[in-house]
């Protein structure tokens, strides 16, 4: 590893908020976009759902969510320093990082839910 090259710091903080962005948006989108129906409509078109799932579970909070996410993946890459060599190491960081933290938190238990 002595000839290897890590990745810049916007760059890394990049790829670690992308993997937090996964950690948060992954599990919510599949649940909804399978469970969402739009009332009067056989077959909704994707934006439809999309668009109604965003109404019913507050859009807005994650767009919230996500500026603090930034936050924390400035944190991660510019205070604490840590060096990533491949951006999949850096997004598997923020994954990692976003579950753990939900977890303690209390905010997902890890199920299916509804």
């Amino acid at each position: 590893m002595s000839n290897a090259v890590a990745l810049g710091p916007i760059v890394s903080t990049i790829c670690v908020l992308i993997g937090i962005i996964i950690s948060i948006v992954l599990p919510v989108a599949v649940r909804t976009l399978r469970k969402t129906k739009l009332e009067g409509i056989d077959q909704p078109s994707y934006g439809q759902r999309i668009k109604a799932a965003w109404t019913k579970y507050g859009g807005n909070k994650y767009l919230m969510i996500t500026l603090a996410a930034t936050l924390v993946a400035i944190v991660l890459v510019f205070v604490l320093g840590l060096k990533f060599f491949t951006a999949r190491d850096a997004i598997l960081a923020g994954f990692a990082w976003e579950s753990l933290i939900n977890k303690l938190l209390g905010g997902s238990t890890g199920g299916t839910g509804s």
